[in-house]
């Protein structure tokens, strides 16, 4: 991550805490934080690469920075599937078990049930297959 992204973070991550907390956000407010923080170091710009980074990483770990947003996998498109057919096959394999959308188990199941070798392959109308399949194995009562 380069200096002016992290430079970013900080700035959302502190303005996030001050509001939360003070319920208001101005620079004095700001660079008094950043300087209780940093040892009396008030800007962005006087701060190393690796404390530029501790801070961010702070900030993230006491929830003031979101985490990244994960992008749908296999990317968008009008045969791509929707975000709550990813967000059912997700519950079905954790219903089931499995860790995930790349759990190895499901993979093997899309194999199985579409011939698609990855689950990030799959397009609207052969997820609802899955989905529908694992609706029904899970349904049956019988877990590995």
């Amino acid at each position: 991550m380069n200096r002016n992204a992290m430079y970013g973070l900080v700035h959302k991550g502190i303005k996030a805490l001050l509001t939360a907390r003070m319920g208001f956000f101005d620079d004095d407010e700001y660079r008094n934080h950043l300087s209780l923080r940093t040892g009396g170091k008030t800007s962005c710009k006087a701060m190393s690469d690796s404390e530029l980074r501790q801070l961010v990483d702070a900030l993230k770990s006491e929830g003031f920075l979101d985490a990244p947003v994960r992008r749908r996998p296999g990317g968008r498109g009008p045969a791509r599937p929707t975000d709550q057919q990813w967000a059912k096959l997700a519950a079905l394999a954790k219903e089931r078990g499995w860790s995930g959308l790349d759990d190895a188990g499901l993979e093997a199941f899309v194999q199985r049930t579409v011939k698609v070798a990855k689950t990030r392959f799959l397009t609207r109308s052969l997820i609802s297959q899955v989905i529908t399949g694992l609706e029904r194995w899970n349904a049956g009562g019988r877990r590995e």
